[in-house]
């Protein structure tokens, strides 16, 4: 019996081991690249004094928004935070509690739903921006899956670098074509790489929604309770939607719309409706607008958010 168990530990602290070593943080993602961004955004904060313009929430804001636009038009510093959904509400929303100052404007628009997203992504952020570790979520026992996640994925990205290794040695390194590099963005936080990029055939992140309450709506609370508190002028502003799955969940955005003008305790400035556009219009998911509509959003957002920037 005493020699199963010490063969039992030994195969368990070798196989630990063996994880331990195959899932250490060898390589970034694409996405891990793409986040990495924060840092250069914040550079650009942080460069400002007096009152700044700040768009935050996920890729729908980063793809579609052109703020060197609404700066010119507003005559206030403006930075696009946002960068990608998978970085959660949680993450958003403690990086504009840490960075936000008195006299600024915030312009929340996350997806619709938006959870707490991927703790492994946040991780790879704060990699690129030490002070991004403030943003992270402290995790506890009832969390152990999310630890699992991060093995997982860092297990997956190690295996696509070492496969992407070994293909540039046999075959010779292919043309970069992925949007989802630090070198996507503008000055201003933008993402620019897509807009004169043919659309791809079909656009992903069309599904149907089921209503509930979103938990969202408490967290949006807790930032608008601070931001009251130290002089930051809060609003959410719905995202922008392709117009197919905008109609799949016409039902459902409407209660959740109801649930924001009656329990959010920031002042909801638009309608779902405003920044619907034809599926045409979307460069590879429901939520990342292409040339054209990214225009039309940048007019259209100028109009509704000038009359509460006016100083």
């Amino acid at each position: 019996m005493k020699k199963f168990i010490a063969r039992f530990i030994l195969f368990s602290a070798i196989v630990a081991l063996l994880i331990a070593a195959l899932s250490a943080n060898y390589a970034r993602s694409a996405e891990g690249n793409f986040v990495s961004a924060i840092r250069f955004k914040h550079e650009r904060l942080n460069s400002f004094k007096g009152p700044r313009v700040i768009f935050a929430g996920g890729s729908n804001v980063a793809y579609g928004i052109d703020s060197r636009e609404i700066e010119d038009s507003i005559k206030l510093p403006v930075t696009n935070l946002a960068i990608h959904a998978g970085l959660g509400l949680d993450f958003m929303l403690s990086e504009l509690k840490h960075s936000a100052r008195r006299g600024d404007f915030i312009f929340l628009s996350p997806e619709y739903y938006l959870d707490e997203g991927r703790y492994k992504l946040d991780e790879e952020a704060a990699d690129s921006y030490p002070e991004a570790k403030k943003y992270l979520r402290t995790l506890a026992i009832k969390d152990f899956p999310t630890f699992t996640d991060n093995i997982i994925e860092q297990l997956k990205t190690n295996k696509d670098y070492l496969f992407d290794k070994i293909s540039k040695k046999l075959f010779g390194a292919k043309k970069e074509t992925t949007i989802a590099s630090i070198t996507s963005f503008n000055e201003y936080g933008d993402v620019v790489a897509h807009l004169n990029r043919p659309a791809p055939a079909t656009i992903k992140d069309k599904k149907a929604f089921v209503y509930k309450y979103w938990d969202g709506i408490q967290k949006i609370n807790e930032l608008a309770q601070y931001a009251s508190e130290n002089g930051i002028h809060l609003y959410f502003v719905f995202p922008t939607y392709s117009r197919n799955a905008y109609n799949i969940n016409k039902a459902v955005i409407k209660k959740y719309q109801n649930d924001l003008v009656q329990n959010l305790k920031v002042k909801v400035i638009n309608s779902p409706e405003d920044f619907v556009y034809d599926d045409s219009e979307y460069y590879d998911t429901v939520y990342h607008l292409r040339k054209n509509a990214r225009e039309w959003r940048t007019q259209k957002l100028i109009s509704i958010i000038k009359p509460y920037t006016t100083l």
